[in-house]
């Protein structure tokens, strides 16, 4: 009687593994489908609040620019090295994802979206670049290419750019975005300035010049 006590325990743990293979399989499939959804095959996309549009509608490629910059900011902030940059870098890309919900969402769904950029983001802003001003220095103007991680932050400023002029063509009704996207560039030359600065170790506050031989300027 033991022996079949012992078989027919053994037959349960393979009937609850069998299941629990079963049940991780169907979790995987679900999780694994739900990135491709096929809806997207014949042109169409949805926006926020269940809104379809073209692929090619204009809304879209400003969103798609905000994601371009985003991810160009994760790569500089993986990237530098001046202390508390990659917090500000940081800061910037989380303010994007509120920027990325407002131009994925029509004028008539706007109020139903529970932030967006403020008059308030714009101030922030502002004061960071009150405090990066010093790096503004015509003297020391460099040309990108010289540290990398500076270089991303350029590139994220032309994006920056870009996505300015884009929005400005769209119907977008938040002007503190536009006016943010304008700060928000100024903002990245100036972080950029700051990471060469640090990563090739010039003083700030020497007025010396580099040697000709390695200064790397605009003039």
């Amino acid at each position: 009687m033991r022996n079949v006590y012992l078989v027919l325990d053994t037959i349960c743990s393979v009937w609850v593994c069998v299941q629990t293979l079963h049940v991780v399989f169907w979790i995987k499939t679900v999780c694994m489908m739900a990135i491709t959804t096929k809806v997207g095959d014949k042109g169409k996309t949805a926006i926020l609040f269940g809104h379809m549009v073209d692929k090619a509608h204009p809304l879209l490629d400003i969103s798609g620019t905000v994601d371009e910059l985003n991810a160009t900011l994760g790569i500089a902030r993986a990237s530098v090295h001046a202390p508390g940059l990659k917090q500000d870098i940081l800061s910037i890309q989380r303010k994007l994802f509120v920027l990325g919900a407002e131009v994925a969402t029509r004028k008539e769904d706007f109020p139903k979206l529970k932030s967006s950029i403020s008059s308030e983001d714009v101030s922030s802003i502002e004061e960071e670049i009150e405090i990066h001003e010093k790096y503004n220095d015509i003297d020391n103007w460099f040309i990108p290419g010289e540290v990398l991680s500076s270089a991303y932050l350029e590139h994220a400023r032309t994006i920056t750019r870009r996505l300015e002029r884009r929005i400005w063509q769209s119907e977008h009704h938040n002007n503190h975005a536009n006016i943010y996207l304008n700060r928000l560039s100024d903002y990245l030359w100036l972080l950029a300035q700051r990471e060469e600065y640090y990563t090739r170790g010039i003083e700030k506050t020497s007025t010396q010049r580099e040697d000709s031989s390695t200064q790397q300027t605009i003039f």
